[in-house]
């Protein structure tokens, strides 16, 4: 068997995986973006003056528009913003009378997290077009967009299709909702073969016309549904990754997710499985990575290779595999540098073992069915630490693993209470203020041979500025008392 070994690039270009019996699969290809677009439109409102605003005001700019930014904050709280745009054509709509700032704008660019109930924007969007940064800044790249999107896995994988890739030497840039923005790449000027973006739901809800040469969707669980009415209009976010595909592109998607397996593609599809073995793909037997190609094994890793831990990371890793062929990369040489990828921080991070108690950070971990794979991945009793801002979740969704794996929760934060009444039953729960009193308890309930497990299911900001910073609070109580 042979596959493709480059990549071409250009206003059309395209690329291609040979099949085992060497016939060529045409995989993706891609129509670049209009240069254009952005010079049609003069007057332009940014609603957001965060990072991935500034980044696309300072595009925006570039194309010729005049700008105005749209923010609640005040002069303080945007005093930095401010002064980067100084003696620029910017103007400012902040704090309470906002919605002025839309009048006379010809395109609306809403930055992620922004809610559509920002005052005016619903009203606004009647007679202005409104879309978000990235697919703005997707309009303007004349090389293939691979996107990865998902409720869990998002952050891990986009990060290991870009270390694959620069491990076959094929020159790429890795960002979106991980990292830089889109816009920032196509201003700084860099010549790759490749896009490689993390696509959350937000990003997603403005897509019209954003279209993804290799998209993955890797798992849809309950997640940000403080923002969206029900799990329906999510996964109708999550999904507008692949609404602009054609047959020519591909789509990576776990076929094991209840809500995906029988989703409908017009692309290529590219399907993972830890249960069964797909026609194209890749799945998990007998602790090995297997890729098929044609129904046949095109290539293959022991799981004990990688330096990853978790069944969740197998997923990942099957994904990026598939992502990575779609760059012509061949299967067995994107599992062999897969080995070699370091964890994330505060995805099952191992922080400390004591008195042969394994202590793992999972702070990433913000939703049910993040903490639900994180489970999975043991095979010993677990006391897991939980708690936060719950974003709306239905924690009884957690009943049943924490019953089959959980040997005490502690729980933590805004939400906690509700999470104690929906796991009630399940396992022992107990209640402590803060994170240094979490682990005093969680230190006396692990016995030998046990883990503890920080994987709160939860946003941080109640507690914490970020789930990083939560992640490590819970490093340092553990390893300053176990002194």
């Amino acid at each position: 068997m042979a596959i493709g070994t480059g990549l071409a690039c250009g206003p059309r270009a395209s690329h291609e995986i040979i099949g085992s019996m060497g016939k060529f699969i045409p995989v993706s290809s891609f129509e670049g973006g209009s240069k254009v677009a952005v010079r049609k439109f003069g007057k332009c409102a940014v609603v957001g003056a965060g990072i991935s605003g500034q980044w696309v005001a300072e595009l925006l700019l570039e194309y010729g528009a005049e700008v105005t930014f749209i923010d609640q904050k005040n002069e303080i709280q945007l005093a930095e913003a401010m002064d980067r745009f100084k003696g620029m054509p910017v103007k400012w709509v902040i704090g309470k009378d906002v919605e002025k700032g839309f009048t006379g704008q010809e395109l609306i660019v809403v930055s992620p997290g922004v809610p559509w109930t920002f005052p005016g924007l619903k009203k606004a969007m009647k007679k202005t077009p409104v879309t978000g940064e990235m697919e703005l800044s997707a309009s303007l790249v004349n090389v293939p967009v691979i996107a990865i999107s998902g409720s869990n896995g998002k952050t891990t994988t986009t990060g290991l299709v870009g270390y694959i890739c620069r491990m076959n030497r094929v020159p790429v840039f890795v960002g979106g909702n991980i990292g830089e923005p889109l816009s920032r790449f196509i201003l700084s000027g860099q010549k790759e073969k490749a896009v490689i973006v993390e696509a959350s739901s937000y990003q997603l809800e403005t897509v019209k016309k954003f279209r993804a040469s290799a998209a993955a969707l890797l798992n849809i669980s309950p997640d940000h549904l403080d923002r969206y009415i029900d799990m329906a209009e999510y996964f109708k976010a999550k999904t507008n990754i692949l609404i602009n595909q054609t047959p020519e592109d591909l789509v990576v998607i776990n076929e094991d997710d209840v809500l995906l397996a029988h989703k409908n593609t017009v692309a290529r599809r590219f399907g993972f499985s830890r249960r069964h073995a797909p026609h194209f793909g890749a799945w998990v037997n007998d602790g090995r990575i297997i890729v098929n190609i044609d129904g046949r094994e095109a290539a293959s890793r022991a799981w004990d290779d990688f330096k990853l831990e978790g069944v969740h990371n197998q997923e990942n890793v099957m994904a990026a595999v598939g992502l990575a062929m779609s760059l012509g990369i061949a299967p067995q040489a994107a599992l062999d540098a897969a080995t070699t990828f370091t964890p994330q921080r505060h995805r099952l991070e191992l922080v400390g073992e004591f008195d042969e108690v394994k202590y793992y950070d999972d702070s990433k971990g913000t939703n049910v069915g993040a903490v639900a794979m994180a489970l999975e991945s043991f095979n010993r009793p677990v006391v897991l630490i939980a708690g936060g801002q719950g974003k709306g979740q239905d924690f009884r969704l957690l009943y049943k693993t924490v019953r089959e794996k959980v040997r005490q929760v502690i729980l933590i934060g805004e939400d906690r209470d509700k999470m104690e009444s929906a796991l009630a039953g399940a396992a022992p729960v107990s209640l402590a203020d803060d994170m240094a009193e979490a682990v005093r308890q969680a230190r006396a309930a692990a016995p030998r041979g046990s883990v503890v497990l920080l994987s709160p299911a939860c946003a941080s900001f109640d507690m914490f500025r970020d789930y990083k910073h939560r992640g490590d609070s819970f490093a340092q109580e553990v390893k300053r008392q176990n002194r």
